[in-house]
């Protein structure tokens, strides 16, 4: 579940009603535990590249924004290949449009087999209430379950909380404690979050009498923080944070949800997780199959703190990225052959 723009207001003491505001519309969500992830304001492909490969967007310097394009075909044992080795149905579901960044085309190379956009769910427009987007995945939901008895991976890509902020969107709706700061645009990024987390309340409650025998686990992460969050950013960690990585500036969060399905291992306990991290996390958690890339990533997530780029034992990190170039899961130079993906991973 990608949290379109959402971090948890209570990173910033500016905002008076921030404690437990991600809960209070959410209850049914997992406990909120803090994440960096590598852009701010928008880029919300970096982020999920970042999650569903295991490597650092930042690695790649003031190419990061690109790619979408540069690594297309070139990154084998991503999450959701693993996945779909493993007999798993994969499928994305995104407000955009299929070609955008070169984002469709990127996924379906790291293994999603259904690339869902705006034409295939009949969005009229991208910037909607995120329960449109949870109503479309029911609906593919129990679909797949008519027609298909494979188990399924599904990303919801959401959109509401999204700037801009200068109109009150759904504008008939008034949440309960609004308004949630005296600037306006503050408060309509945090009420359209409030909006958003109580649409992810019900599609959780829908998820929780629908997970079956086979359970239902649910991983829920903001993608970077607002552009409204800059003035307490700055406040907070100084007006230089866009050039920190490990900054409040690029600290969201995840939860992790579960129904009828105990956890293998705890999530892991640290001050922040890099998102590169986070699937190898999961897997791992969850009692998912695991590859040797994303058992060395559970390894090195450790060793390193939950850093990945920023791990202060910068070599392990390097020896990790060796290992898989020269296994063929990565193809990091113009010279390299396209993978196509069709190397094993396990």
């Amino acid at each position: 579940m990608l949290s379109e723009s959402q971090s948890d207001p209570s990173y910033f003491p500016q905002i008076a009603s921030g404690a437990g505001f991600l809960q209070r519309f959410a209850p049914a969500a997992g406990e909120p535990r803090p994440m960096q992830v590598e852009t701010f304001g928008g880029g919300t492909w970096i982020s999920n590249l970042s999650l569903m490969t295991g490597v650092s967007a930042t690695d790649f310097g003031w190419r990061s924004p690109y790619l979408t394009i540069t690594l297309q075909d070139k990154v084998a044992g991503a999450l959701p290949e693993l996945l779909a080795r493993c007999g798993y149905r994969t499928a994305v579901m995104t407000p955009m449009d299929f070609t955008f960044v070169n984002e469709g085309p990127f996924l379906k190379s790291i293994g999603f087999e259904n690339v869902l956009d705006i034409k295939d769910i009949a969005a009229p427009f991208y910037h909607l209430r995120d329960r449109f987007y949870y109503h479309a995945a029911e609906a593919f939901i129990a679909k797949h379950r008519r027609e298909d008895g494979r188990p399924l991976f599904l990303e919801i890509q959401t959109m509401f909380p999204h700037s801009p902020y200068e109109g009150r969107m759904e504008p008939g709706l008034k949440m309960e404690g609004e308004p949630f700061a005296d600037d306006f645009q503050v408060g309509e990024y945090l009420r359209r979050m409030a909006i958003a987390r109580g649409d992810l309340q019900d599609f959780l409650k829908q998820r929780e009498a629908e997970a079956g025998t086979r359970g239902a686990v649910v991983l829920e992460f903001g993608d970077h923080q607002s552009s409204a969050t800059k003035p307490f950013v700055d406040a907070t960690a100084g007006s230089d944070a866009l050039a920190k990585l490990d900054s409040l500036a690029y600290r969201t969060f995840y939860t992790l949800t579960t129904f009828h399905h105990p956890l293998r291992h705890p999530m892991p306990d640290m001050a922040s997780l890099d998102i590169a991290f986070l699937s190898a996390s999961l897997l791992d958690a969850a009692g998912l199959p695991m590859s040797p890339v994303m058992s060395d990533l559970v390894r090195l997530r450790d060793h390193c703190g939950g850093r990945f780029h920023g791990c202060a034992d910068r070599a392990e990190v390097d020896a990790h990225l060796r290992r898989r170039a020269d296994s063929g899961l990565l193809h990091l130079f113009p010279q390299a052959a396209p993978l196509h993906s069709q190397v094993e991973t396990q």
